[in-house]
């Protein structure tokens, strides 16, 4: 899966939203010391949102904001439904075998390897919300391409469709999980989709009592994933200009903010249950950024001083795995050293030993994380620059 490809007639908001989103997944989850990381670079416990709360439905948001611009090229060059179908479910396959792979990493039991995982919601969001669309778009166009006065405003007129039922499915979905979660709570224990994870993976899940990305809160991604798709398919709709889906991207953002405050009084932010109210949160949140970024680099063409974040963003699954990778292992070896009373892991010994002494414990922490995201920089830039990338 390494090939060279035209970076020119890619859509540079969405690697660079990538990009943003791995510098913070970079320096959140690799902090020099976990008892110093500072609390918007920790998730959230349970209720409330941190900064790098933003990162996952981030990365579906993105992934899915490219599904009606990837499916549109392939029907540009004639390939058949049947065909696209088999490629998104391959993809689909990949991702979700990578990811009990990394799991598998961590626990070589196949009697309680974690089955749920970051790269399994993200095959699954994708795989559901890609046939969605297709659906969506077949029902719209399939008559209308058959008439010979098929006109440009019909063309608008039913992408709107298409986007409007993309958002119905949105606010279908978390308006429903909110009724259903409601009877059982919102709290850590005995709330319904813990009941779900303990009763359908139970020995296969993130702790023995719950999984942050278990069945229930997958179901609900999809809600987060049609409204990527939403945002795509106004970019996509090559018949509107530029300005117009600028204005309808940040719209669709800054109703979606005003529905999270408001849902929020009823169904608290959160992480773990994938809540309507985050759900709502960080789609209008990401649809904010995704207009800012839209007007400076796509339409104004101001987007060289995002390049570090664009090379980050351009390979995000290869970086996520490496990262993952890393961190399972290397970052685990214990380091004996006389300077301490007990071995220390790897990330831990580097940072007390060459950057406390310098820097201090209030940052030490934060600039272990800082080298670290500038060594992957260099790196991927460097991957950038001979425009290397690997892709699932």
């Amino acid at each position: 899966m390494n090939d060279k490809i035209s970076v020119s007639k890619r859509i540079k908001s969405i690697d660079i939203i990538r990009g943003l989103s791995v510098a913070l997944m970079i320096i959140g989850n690799n902090p020099g010391s976990w008892a110093r990381n500072y609390p918007q670079l920790r998730h959230s416990l349970w209720n409330g949102v941190t900064l790098v709360d933003f990162v996952f439905p981030f990365f579906i948001l993105a992934m899915s904001v490219s599904i009606p611009i990837a499916i549109e090229n392939k029907f540009s060059k004639e390939k058949s439904t049947g065909f696209i179908i088999g490629d998104i479910i391959k993809r689909s396959l990949i991702l979700i075998i990578f990811g009990i792979l990394l799991n598998y990493i961590s626990n070589n039991d196949l009697k309680t390897i974690r089955i749920p995982g970051v790269l399994q919601r993200l095959g699954f969001v994708y795989f559901v919300t890609s046939i969605i669309y297709i659906t969506i778009r077949s029902l719209t166009f399939r008559k209308k391409l058959e008439e010979k006065n098929f006109k440009e405003d019909d063309y608008i007129k039913n992408y709107r469709y298409i986007i409007v039922s993309l958002l119905i499915i949105v606010l279908a979905i978390v308006v429903s999980y909110y009724f259903i979660a409601k009877p059982y709570g919102f709290f850590e224990e005995g709330n319904l989709a813990q009941k779900v994870d303990t009763m359908i993976l139970n020995g296969h899940l993130y702790n023995e009592r719950f999984d942050p990305e278990g069945i229930l809160t997958n179901i609900v991604a999809i809600s987060t994933g049609c409204l990527g798709c939403a945002l795509g398919c106004i970019i996509k709709n090559n018949k509107k200009d530029d300005y117009k889906k600028l204005f309808e991207i940040i719209i669709i953002g800054v109703v979606c903010l005003i529905g999270a405050f408001l849902f929020e009084r009823v169904f608290p932010f959160n992480k773990r249950l994938w809540s309507s109210s985050f759900v709502l949160l960080t789609g209008g949140a990401f649809g904010v950024v995704l207009g800012i970024l839209y007007f400076i680099s796509d339409i104004k063409e101001k987007y060289k001083i995002f390049t570090p974040l664009i090379a980050l963003g351009s390979s995000a699954i290869f970086t996520y795995m490496a990262l993952e990778i890393i961190d399972r292992t290397l970052w685990m070896v214990s380091i004996n050293s006389k300077m301490f009373e007990e071995p220390l892991k790897f990330c831990n010994w580097v940072t007390y030993t060459f950057i406390t002494p310098w820097a201090g414990q209030v940052y030490d922490s934060l600039i272990f994380s800082l080298g670290y995201l500038l060594v992957w920089i260099i790196i991927m830039m460097f991957m950038y620059r001979k425009k290397i990338f690997i892709r699932i």
